[in-house]
């Protein structure tokens, strides 16, 4: 049983890496998601989630449901997949499974449901088990997922004589992306190689920094949208002011 559960976990992570490594860079992905629904008010389990990186907008909301199993894809799934886009308020959503799908399910879809085949050994080599250990405490056998790069940068002004001497910029890259299972957003600092665990619910985290100390800073917090949905969101906080670089719904 602990095997087979193994191998859907990890048919679900090779999904959601695809689509990390496909969607435009404004959307953000968030494995193993939870999402209130707005008609049934209890917890949806999604495989993958595709939200608005920076801002507090689930209008562009995408969800993946990835089923590792032998028999094709039917009407009757589609039509539950469709009613759990309609309950966690997602514009389209991505049915996949590595072995196809009736023609009732193909013309059921229609617009709004794309049916994928991806084979189970589409990645090679592909082993979630090689991500970094989750910095939370309270979290077993959690994987760090990364899903953005963000790239900062400091303008340095060269000690020179000459007066037409051009600035020097350094650029600092920076991996975020949260855990697999209990979702704790994390950054790694391509430079140190620092590791910084953000909790979004403690109040009285005043922020962190890497070993680096550039004049930036990541705070995680939890925020409140239009329709009134919270999510949990990642900032850099620099001089120039607060950017959100990953997004999620938070988990109560």
């Amino acid at each position: 049983m602990k095997r087979e559960a193994e191998n859907w976990e990890h048919y679900e992570r090779m999904i959601a890496r695809l689509m990390a490594d496909q969607i435009d860079t404004s959307l953000c992905v968030t494995p193993n998601a939870r999402v209130i629904g707005k008609i049934s008010g209890r917890s949806r389990q999604i495989d993958v989630l595709i939200d608005a990186r920076h801002e507090t907008d689930d209008s562009r909301r995408i969800i993946v449901d990835a089923k590792r199993r032998k028999r094709k894809i039917d009407v009757t799934d589609v039509e539950a997949f469709r009613g759990m886009m309609d309950d966690v308020g997602a514009t389209h959503g991505y049915l996949v499974c590595p072995t196809g799908y009736t023609a009732a399910a193909e013309k059921r879809a229609q617009m709004s449901v794309t049916i994928c085949l991806i084979p189970l050994d589409h990645i090679k080599n592909f082993n979630p088990s090689t991500w970094p250990v989750c910095l939370n405490p309270g979290c077993e056998r959690g994987r760090i997922f990364w899903d953005g790069y963000p790239e900062l940068s400091m303008v340095l002004q060269p000690i020179t004589a000459e007066t037409n001497s051009s600035p020097i910029v350094k650029r600092f890259v920076h991996h975020v992306g949260k855990c697999d299972r209990c979702s704790r957003f994390h950054v790694q600092c391509n430079t140190c190689g620092d590791i910084l665990s953000t909790p979004e619910d403690d109040e009285s985290d005043v922020g962190h920094q890497c070993s680096c100390r550039m004049p930036w800073f990541w705070l995680a917090s939890v925020e409140e949208g239009e329709d009134s949905a919270k999510s949990a969101e990642l900032h850099c906080c620099q001089l120039r002011g607060v950017v959100t670089v990953d997004r999620r719904p938070y988990r109560r």
